[in-house]
């Protein structure tokens, strides 16, 4: 009888160890790929904010992509939400980076100093022109250095308020003190206009 009752208990935890298991598993796919999920389908931009976006690349000949960059810093993780290149080769080499990822999130915050010190920048509200060499673009698609030199970038919002994101430029070569100061202009426009969609 002695044997039975253990025997009935041994087995009645085992399956409560499995049953804890399978929703400890279930609430962790849960959180982390349905509620908050790194699957989450981007909100993208508006029909007619993408196409003044896009639009804004006519502005300066300097200019072969734009970027816009949703930030959560609650869970650490940023993810595009509008791209747009001005070259074939270059949109290319993006969409062969996209289609080979589950996810289009990559941390904010890692152990790469040079790219925190970057997003503190910008999170600080700077206008900042980085190496594309230095960027973190430059580590997921290093092969688009044959057509980006340097990568111009600003806050969504432009001003101090609640930080939302990122809004990058590519540029094919490093621009003059005057193509530098066109870009920020053009930057600090589409970043208000892109804070008023998504804020």
């Amino acid at each position: 009888m002695l044997k039975r009752t253990q025997f009935v208990l041994i087995r009645t935890l085992e399956i409560a160890i499995i049953i804890a298991a399978i929703l400890l598993s279930g609430s962790y796919i849960y959180f982390r790929y349905f509620k908050d999920t790194t699957f989450r389908v981007s909100e993208p931009l508006t029909s007619e904010l993408s196409k003044i976006v896009d639009t804004s690349l006519d502005k300066s000949d300097v200019i072969n992509g734009v970027q816009v960059v949703k930030i959560d810093l609650k869970r650490n993780v940023r993810y595009l939400i509008h791209t747009h290149w001005q070259t074939p080769e270059l949109q290319k080499l993006y969409d062969e980076y996209s289609n080979g990822r589950i996810t289009a999130e990559v941390p904010v915050f890692s152990k790469d100093d040079v790219q925190n010190a970057r997003i503190i920048r910008l999170m600080n509200h700077e206008f900042d022109c980085t190496p594309f060499r230095d960027t973190l673009s430059y580590k997921l698609v290093p092969a688009a250095a044959e057509h980006i030199a340097v990568v111009c970038s600003i806050s969504i919002p432009p001003a101090f308020s609640e930080f939302k994101g990122i809004i990058a430029m590519s540029l094919n070569r490093v621009p003059t003190d005057v193509e530098k100061t066109i870009v920020r202009n053009i930057l600090i426009d589409i970043s208000e206009k892109i804070y008023r969609e998504i804020k």
